[in-house]
């Protein structure tokens, strides 16, 4: 019941034991010690990948908002980059972000470097255009 609590899964409870004893059983009740420690092991195993899915989405984040300040040669901490991410998402800790803001802020991010690369391009552009009129 608490690894089912974990991934907010307490109401499909009947349908997965039923699908991991292939339809045999219902209920915790009447599963044995080994399924038990089987299905146990199995959704522990489920919640490890989830959270090393959302470490590496935080990670990610975290590095394109450094590449941001990277770009703009602007020396910035890790709880100022994650205070960025913070008041993007409207969350107050960083831990909070959902999956899907984790995804949608690693793309906004990753998109001003490239406005920045872009930007950057520009007016060195402009620069050497002057120059050589000069």
């Amino acid at each position: 019941m608490t690894l089912l609590s974990k991934e907010g899964l307490v109401d499909e409870r009947a349908g997965i034991i039923s699908q991991f004893t292939n339809g045999r059983k219902f209920s915790a009740r009447d599963l044995n010690s080994f399924e038990l420690d089987s299905l146990c092991t199995f959704l522990e195993n489920e919640q490890k990948k989830k959270q090393n899915e959302l470490d590496k989405k935080r990670k990610r984040v975290i590095a394109a908002i450094f590449g941001v300040h990277k770009k703009a040669n602007k020396e910035v901490s890790m709880e100022y980059v994650k205070g960025i991410a913070c008041r993007a998402a409207k969350v107050d800790n960083f831990n909070q972000i959902q999956p899907n803001r984790l995804d949608s802020l690693y793309n906004a991010f990753l998109n001003a470097q490239k406005d920045l690369t872009f930007a950057k391009r520009l007016v060195e552009g402009f620069i050497n255009e002057q120059i050589s009129y000069n």
